[in-house]
């Protein structure tokens, strides 16, 4: 995809950082009251910046700042600069509470990148939308947050649900499944996810009784007892609700019991799934918010400017933030502020990206979301199809 740059930035030289206008923290205090006349478009990145979902929360705020610096080298937007302020959620629903009471406390504070956690924004909410706050959720997958009519939110992906489907067809027309099963992690994402597998694998292919066995993603790392269940039910086939790391033990602990079951999950896909899991994960599926492999020159050149800066691969969770931030720039340079901006975009955007597309058609999901199927092979990700919202509701 060929990104659409903003006009402002057709004079784009020389991409530079500008840590003076480009990041800040929550700890260098309370920022002052810079008004409809500051020369900074100032926002918040609300994620776990500590704990187990450190790594996610950091992925979103890189891939922030990358747009940040490219636009901000190249005069801004209308000559303002992006302006990021970080805070730490802790993926805690309590503190993303407290989180969100400083943010909307900050006057100078124009809209929120938030979170990774569901449950967080869930709790959040009411804070936001008391205060006229737009949340662009970059990350965010579980599909009730669909449903609850919220003209404050953007989600800038596909849901669990529509993610689970594409996977399953996928895996379906790939292999041979006879009696699959899931695994998830004990939390509301997760298993809201699990439940759609389960539903969309007996209305779609009439599979009945399908096991699911779960699990505490703070506690649990031996998954002996739900292997052995999987086992003694002749399971062939177990698609994954759950981060990287427990995907990852569990193709390695499975491989130790002699199990050897197709896996395909919908968040496995951390190029340190790969180096984690080794030729364990070899061959298992997953899902991508865009394609690395692809040769298209722009992907490529971002890839090669995230590996320089950052010394590792990006996945969706960096490209997604990355291009978030440039249609937030394109509505800003339309006619949206801080006032509307989430209700701006849902009517009006309509933006080529980089990596993915958007466009939301009057709700708060991405009509151009796709979702590309990744598979390990010889140690990387492959890409072996992908499918669009849009070509998703086509079929149904």
């Amino acid at each position: 995809m060929k990104k659409r740059l903003l006009s402002i930035l057709c004079a784009l030289t020389m991409v530079c950082s500008l840590a003076a206008c480009g990041n800040s923290s929550e700890d260098t205090g309370k920022a002052e009251d810079k008004g409809a006349d500051s020369e900074t478009i100032r926002f918040a990145v609300a994620v776990p910046l500590t704990g187990d979902n450190a790594e996610q929360g950091m992925y979103v705020v890189n891939g922030c700042q990358m747009a940040i610096d490219e636009i901000n080298a190249a005069g801004g937007v209308d000559g303002k600069k992006f302006e990021m302020v970080t805070y730490d959620d802790q993926a805690s629903p309590n503190q993303s509470v407290t989180i969100a009471e400083k943010i909307v406390a900050d006057p100078s504070i124009e809209f929120v990148i938030a979170h990774v956690n569901s449950g967080c924004l869930v709790a959040a909410q009411d804070t936001y939308i008391s205060h006229g706050i737009s949340v662009i959720g970059t990350v965010l997958s579980m599909d009730e947050l669909s449903d609850y009519g919220w003209t404050n939110f953007l989600r800038m992906g596909l849901c669990n649900g529509d993610s689970a489907k594409i996977l399953i067809d996928a895996v379906m027309e790939e292999e041979t499944i006879t009696k699959p099963a899931i695994f998830y992690a004990n939390n509301a994402n997760d298993l809201s996810a699990c439940n759609l597998m389960v539903e969309y694998l007996e209305e779609r292919y009439g599979f009945t009784d399908i096991p699911t066995e779960t699990f505490n993603p703070e506690t649990d790392k031996d998954y002996s007892a739900q292997i052995d269940k999987f086992k003694a039910d002749g399971i062939d086939a177990v698609f994954l609700s759950c981060e990287y790391s427990p995907a990852a033990l569990l193709a390695m602990q499975s491989h130790e019991k002699g199990f050897e079951p197709v896996f395909a999950g919908i968040s496995n896909n951390n190029p340190k799934f790969i180096e984690l899991g080794g030729e364990d994960v070899e061959g298992i599926y997953t899902v991508c918010g865009f394609d690395s492999t692809d040769e298209d020159p722009d992907i490529q050149e971002f890839i090669k400017k995230y590996e320089e800066e950052y010394g590792s691969l990006p996945n969706d969770c960096v490209s997604r933030p990355y291009d978030s931030i440039y249609a937030i720039a394109d509505a800003y340079e339309k006619g949206a502020t801080k006032d509307n901006l989430a209700e701006w975009m849902m009517e009006n955007t309509d933006y080529e990206g980089t990596t993915m597309d958007f466009r939301f058609d009057g709700t708060c999901d991405d009509q151009l979301a796709r979702t590309y199927i990744l598979r390990v092979a010889d140690g990387a990700f492959e890409c072996i199809t992908n499918k669009s919202l849009d070509e998703l509701k086509a079929e149904s």
